[in-house]
């Protein structure tokens, strides 16, 4: 009997020991990222060290069940043998680890689509992709007209898709080249490793496909131009003070008066007018003589047309009157050859 007490004690004593030993499994990817399985539940703070002496923390979550931890990409980035320790409840839990070395991140992943279209027979895609490593290894999906979905990836081939190129355009720009007889209406594109990562990781890209290409900007809609590079519609992309006007982008601050500066500030026109009279969309200046609706007119000093004025009307230039102005006087040309002769006259009897 107290052989068995001894024994009970013993046991007892022993509970908190074993119940404080928690086994921990860690496994690192080349995203720089670790996965930590643990036997028990728990919520603990990870670390990571080279040395042991040096910590640095290792952002991450764990999972509902809180036996698995996930942590963020790019945290464990060198080939080598990491420390790990895990803090929780006042224990210190450690392990040691080796991790392959930082290649690839869905967190560094940049993938965008600028255009898609059919042609002669053949499918292309134009698309931009940062830090892929490698185009071939990223996950194309095609949706065709009857909602079928074909895909096109390392980890996962559709058998319908064949003859598949991506050539380099350069500056991270591909183009994608399908032969196929399917009427293609949408293509997305994301990557196997990143397709059921944490969102905020990633985003996958798609574009929604022109169905045919243009020759004219008549081929296309009214806010669209043909671009004669790949003879696409493109969206016109107009300033803040102009209005798409067939298929190009006009000024919107126009008053058509050819006498007015049109200016966008602020977001709101502004006109200024500058001297001169408008007419048939021309700024004429001072002193001009021109027929305005059949009447013989003069670009008046107010920046409007005047009719020309008769003989004996008052007039301080020439450009005033339908003949001549002689001292203040409109006065047709045999008067004035009059008039001078008799200046002339007593100019020569006075000598002035």
């Amino acid at each position: 009997m107290k052989n068995l007490l001894v024994l009970v004690f013993t046991l007892f004593l022993l509970i908190p020991i074993s119940s404080a030993y928690i086994l921990f499994v860690g496994d690192c990817d080349d995203s720089g990222s670790i996965e930590i399985y643990s036997t028990q539940n728990i919520e603990g703070k990870v670390y990571a060290s080279k040395d042991r002496k040096e910590w640095f923390h290792v952002p991450g979550e764990w999972t509902s069940d809180l036996k698995f931890f996930n942590s963020e990409d790019m945290v464990l980035n060198d080939n080598f043998r990491y420390g790990i320790k895990i803090e929780y409840g006042g224990f210190n839990h450690s392990f040691d680890t080796y991790c392959p070395g930082y290649k690839f991140s869905c967190k560094e992943l940049e993938i965008s689509t600028e255009s898609c279209y059919q042609q002669f027979g053949y499918f292309y895609a134009r698309f931009k992709s940062e830090n892929h490593n490698g185009v071939y290894n990223l996950r194309y999906s095609f949706e065709t007209d009857k909602n079928n979905i074909y895909t096109y990836g390392p980890l996962s081939k559709s058998t319908i898709i064949k003859n598949l190129t991506i050539k380099n355009l350069g500056d991270d720009n591909y183009l994608l080249k399908l032969k196929t007889d399917l009427n293609i209406e949408r293509i997305s594109i994301s990557h196997d490793k990143c397709y059921n990562k944490n969102d905020k990781y990633y985003t996958y890209a798609e574009e929604y496909c022109n169905k045919s290409f243009c020759i004219l900007d008549t081929d296309c809609g009214l806010d669209e131009y043909c671009d004669r590079n790949d003879f696409l519609c493109k969206k016109l992309e107009c300033d803040i003070c102009e209005i798409i006007v067939n298929h190009s982008c006009v000024e919107k601050c126009d008053d058509n008066n050819p006498c007015t500066t049109n200016e966008c500030i602020e977001g709101q026109c502004k006109f200024t007018v500058i001297d001169g009279c408008p007419s048939d969309s021309q700024c004429f200046s001072y002193g001009d003589v021109k027929e305005i609706n059949n009447v013989s007119s003069y670009c008046s000093a107010n920046n409007q047309w005047m009719m020309q004025k008769q003989d004996n009307e008052i007039c301080e230039n020439s450009y005033e009157c339908i003949n001549s102005c002689i001292n203040n006087i409109c006065v047709e040309l045999r008067q004035k050859n009059f008039f001078q002769r008799i200046i002339s006259f007593f100019a020569g009897i006075f000598r002035f």
